[in-house]
């Protein structure tokens, strides 16, 4: 199993970084539609769809998010971000208020409100001078966090963060991810020479990455709810060693539409 996944990590990690840094912002737009009607379809799954109807589900997703290329981008991410103070509060709640949201088509509707904001928020980064910069940082924040968890979790990992949604998941793990990305950020604008860190401007930036790698873990527990109450421990099987789509990518939906929001929201030049 780690023999796949490090394998499949290797072909994947520099296709993605590829498409960030030599597609235009249309074929970058078309990449990430590509990916996420792949991950629509694994969401017809989680709401209960086989067969015909899986994949007109997923065809429905594809076009959305075409659809949604045309709307100004406040009118998704905005409400993007809102879902995820909602999906906070279902997952606090689990399993208690699972009958509230578990019936197939309030689980079709969810599907757009994850898909949708996560894809808008990524294209809305590609259009921004610095766009190489900032995805790259969002890309860095989650892995970087994932990355620290792990490591702070089997080490100190006795206090579980969200037992009845992701037993693995442990307080030292999440304090542990939020020392690395606090450590990313500040290299990274180091690195970039802006915004400037003894300032009021990067004190903000340096928190608000902090809250989208808190929100990107809430991403991860989010999909890991909704599997638990679909009974699967993967979103699919596509990806060797790593299971779907949807599960590469769960954290990075959730920060991205936050992430875009305040880098938009700031007037970042």
């Amino acid at each position: 199993m780690l023999k796949q996944r490090i394998i499949t990590a290797l072909v994947l990690g520099p296709l993605v970084i590829a498409s960030v840094f030599f597609l235009p912002s249309s074929g970058f737009a078309a990449f990430l539609i590509g990916v996420l009607t792949i991950a629509g379809w694994e969401w017809a799954n989680l709401a209960g769809y086989s067969g015909l109807q899986r994949h007109l589900y997923a065809a429905g997703i594809a076009l959305l998010l075409l659809a949604v290329s045309y709307l100004p981008a406040l009118w998704v991410l905005i409400p993007g971000v809102l879902w995820w103070l909602v999906a906070f509060v279902l997952v606090l709640s689990y399993p208690a208020t699972a009958r509230y949201w578990s019936a197939r088509w309030i689980l079709s509707l969810l599907g757009p409100m994850i898909l949708l904001p996560g894809y808008v928020g990524l294209l809305q980064l590609k259009l921004l001078a610095d766009s190489n910069f900032l995805i790259t940082l969002l890309f860095f924040l989650i892995w970087g966090a994932d990355i620290g968890a792990y490591f702070a979790g089997r080490q100190w990992g006795n206090s579980k963060l969200a037992p009845a949604v992701s037993p693995g998941k442990s307080w030292a793990g999440f304090y542990g991810g939020l020392a690395t990305a606090t450590l990313i950020t500040i290299c990274a604008c180091l690195w970039l020479g802006k915004p400037q860190l003894f300032s009021l401007e990067g004190l903000w930036f340096v928190l608000g990455c902090l809250l989208v790698t808190v929100v990107s873990v809430l991403g991860d527990l989010v999909e890991s709810m909704f599997k638990r109450q679909r009974g699967i421990k993967d979103a699919s099987q596509l990806l060797p060693g790593h299971g779907g789509v949807l599960d590469r990518i769960d954290s990075l939906l959730a920060a991205g539409p936050l992430f875009a929001l305040l880098i938009l929201l700031s007037g970042w030049h």
